[in-house]
C-alpha cells in the first residue's frame, strides 16, 4: 500500500502572507492569440534544429524543431497557422540568444487543427518504458522538470535506468502561483493515472509525493487510491517557501545533498512538478500534444487573478489585455521571487513559465524602486489591512540601499545553509576563486536573501554576476 511519511520541513525559508491578487477559483481558458512566439531551447537542454520554413501550413501540436541527438525536446506548434518567421531572437527568461519560430493563427472563425501522436492502442502499462519514452518525448512533455524528464532520447543528463525515484513537487509556496493546487483539484483523475505513466516509462523505481500538509483530504484521496502501491510514498510538508525547488525537496524527503551545481539525476532522481504528471496522462492516454500550460496570472495590478490554461508562444501583453492589468505594473514571467521582469509585451510564454505576475509600481515620487519582489519584510512599503485580511504587494522600497549591518538575516533564511553576503561581496570585487570556496553554485537563486535584507542590498544579484563571471572564466580556459 502507498506509504504516509511523518510532516516534514527543512531550515531556513520563509511563509508568506496571504496577498492580494491570489489566483483563485476554477481553470479558465486564456486566449487563443493571433500570434505566438515560440523559443527553440526551452529548459535547461540544447536548442534542437527547426523542421518548417517561412510561409509553411502548420497544424495545432506539429513538430517544428527536432534534434534527437541533442539533449533537447521537440517544439510543438501551439496552434494551427501559418510560419511567418524564423529568426534569431532573445530568450525570455534568460535573455539569451535563441531561434524563435512566430506562427500567425488562422483567419476567424479559428478551429484546431489536431495533428495527433502516435500511440498505440491498449493498456499503456504493456508498452514498456522506451515506447513511454517515445510518446512523452514526442509530445514536448519532457521539457517541463527543471533538468528534464529522461527518456530514450537524449532528454536529460542521464538515462532512465540510471534513476532509481522520482520526486514529484506538488507544494508550492512562492507568492501567487497556484497552478499546480488547481489542477490537483480538477485533474485529480488525470494526475492519479500520470502518476502511474511516470512510474512505467522510468521502470522499477520508487515515487515519492511532496504535498502540502494545507491539503489533507488530497493526501488522504491519495492514499485510499493508491492503496495498493508499495512503490509510492506520500510526504506531508509545511508550505515553506522554497520548498519545491530540487535540492530542497530532496534534502528534506530523501535527506540527501545534491552536489553543488549538479543536477539530482546524479543521484539517480528525477524532480517534477504536478503538470508534467497531468501532461504525460493527455500525451499517453488522450494522444495529445503539450500546446499549453497552467498559468499563475495574479498580483496587486491584476483585475481578474486567475488560473489560466495558456498556449504556449502567447504573448504577455495578450494575457495582461485578457485579465485585466492596471498598471503601471511591474510584470515577472515566472515566480515573483525567482522570475524575470519583461518590459517587451511581445515576450511569450514558455514551457517553464509557470506565472505571471503585474505588481503595482509605487504611486508616491518619494518612495525609490529596484528589483525585486518584496511583500513583507519590515523595511518594504505594504499596506496593512485588517488583521487577517490579505495584503498588498508593490515593487516599492522604503529608502535606498545601506551598507550591510551584520545581522545574519540572509544566513538564518538561506535554504542551502550559505553565507549570501559574502557570496555577493566576492562577486562584487571579482574573487571568484573565494566565490567558489563558500560553494557560490549551491546557490538554488531563490531570492530569500535580498528579500529579508534590512539594508535593501541585492545579494541574488551579485552572486548571479559570480556565477556568471565563473563560467565565462571556465569557458575561456
Amino acid at each position: 500500500m502507498a506509504i504516509v511519511g511523518t510532516l516534514k520541513t527543512f531550515k531556513g525559508g520563509r511563509y508568506f502572507p496571504r496577498l492580494q491578487g491570489l489566483p483563485r477559483g476554477p481553470l479558465r481558458e486564456g486566449p487563443v492569440p493571433p500570434r505566438v512566439h515560440l523559443p527553440l531551447r526551452q529548459g535547461f537542454g540544447e536548442e534542437p534544429d527547426p523542421l518548417v520554413e517561412v510561409g509553411q501550413r502548420v497544424r495545432t501540436g506539429e513538430v517544428l524543431a527536432r534534434s534527437d541527438e541533442k539533449i533537447s525536446t521537440p517544439v510543438l506548434a501551439s496552434l494551427t497557422g501559418t510560419v511567418v518567421r524564423v529568426e534569431e531572437g532573445v530568450h525570455p527568461l534568460d535573455g539569451e540568444p535563441t531561434t524563435v519560430i512566430t506562427l500567425e493563427a488562422d483567419p476567424e472563425p479559428y478551429r484546431d487543427d489536431w495533428a495527433p501522436l502516435d500511440v498505440p492502442r491498449g493498456n499503456f502499462e504493456r508498452w514498456g518504458p522506451e515506447e513511454l519514452g517515445r510518446i512523452l518525448y514526442e509530445a514536448g512533455v519532457t521539457a517541463l522538470g527543471k533538468w528534464g524528464f529522461p527518456t530514450p532520447f537524449r532528454t536529460a543528463p542521464a538515462e532512465p535506468s540510471a534513476i532509481r525515484a522520482l520526486l514529484v513537487n506538488a507544494v508550492e509556496a512562492e507568492p501567487y502561483l497556484r497552478g499546480d493546487r488547481a489542477l490537483l483539484f480538477e485533474e485529480f483523475e488525470k494526475f492519479v493515472t500520470g502518476l502511474k505513466i511516470l512510474k512505467s516509462a522510468l521502470g522499477n523505481i520508487e515515487v515519492h509525493v511532496g504535498l502540502g500538509y494545507d491539503l489533507p483530504h488530497v493526501l488522504e484521496e491519495l492514499e485510499a487510491r493508491m492503496e495498493y502501491h508499495d512503490w509510492l510514498y506520500l510526504h506531508p510538508l509545511l508550505p515553506k517557501y522554497p520548498q519545491g525547488e530540487d535540492e530542497v525537496l530532496i534534502k528534506t524527503i530523501l535527506n540527501e545533498e545534491v552536489p553543488a551545481g549538479r543536477p539530482p539525476t546524479d543521484l539517480g532522481v528525477v524532480v517534477c512538478d504536478v503538470q508534467l504528471v497531468v501532461a504525460a496522462y493527455e500525451a499517453v492516454v488522450e494522444a495529445r500534444p503539450m500546446v499549453d500550460r497552467v498559468v499563475s496570472i495574479g498580483g496587486s495590478a491584476m483585475a481578474q487573478p486567475v488560473n489560466a490554461r495558456v498556449r504556449l508562444g502567447t504573448p504577455v501583453g495578450d494575457l495582461l489585455e485578457q485579465f485585466g492589468n492596471q498598471g503601471p505594473s511591474r510584470v515577472i514571467v515566472g515566480g515573483p521571487l525567482r522570475g524575470s521582469s519583461v518590459t517587451d509585451v511581445d515576450a511569450p510564454i514558455t514551457r517553464e513559465a509557470r506565472a505571471l505576475v503585474a505588481l503595482e509600481e509605487p504611486r508616491s515620487p518619494s518612495v525609490t524602486t529596484r528589483w525585486g519582489f518584496l511583500p513583507g519584510a519590515d523595511s518594504h512599503v505594504r499596506l496593512l489591512p485588517p488583521f487577517g485580511r490579505e495584503k498588498r504587494a508593490t515593487t516599492a522600497l522604503v529608502g535606498g540601499t545601506k551598507p550591510c549591518i551584520r545581522c545574519g538575516d540572509c544566513v538564518d533564511i538561506c535554504p542551502q545553509n550559505l553565507f549570501p553576503i559574502e557570496l555577493a561581496e566576492a562577486g562584487e570585487r571579482g574573487d571568484l576563486e573565494r566565490a567558489e570556496e563558500l560553494t557560490i553554485f549551491a546557490c538554488i537563486e531563490c531570492g530569500l536573501c535580498s528579500y529579508i535584507c534590512p539594508s535593501k542590498i541585492d545579494l541574488l544579484e551579485g552572486i548571479r554576476k559570480a556565477k556568471r563571471w565563473i563560467r565565462e572564466e571556465r569557458l575561456e580556459d
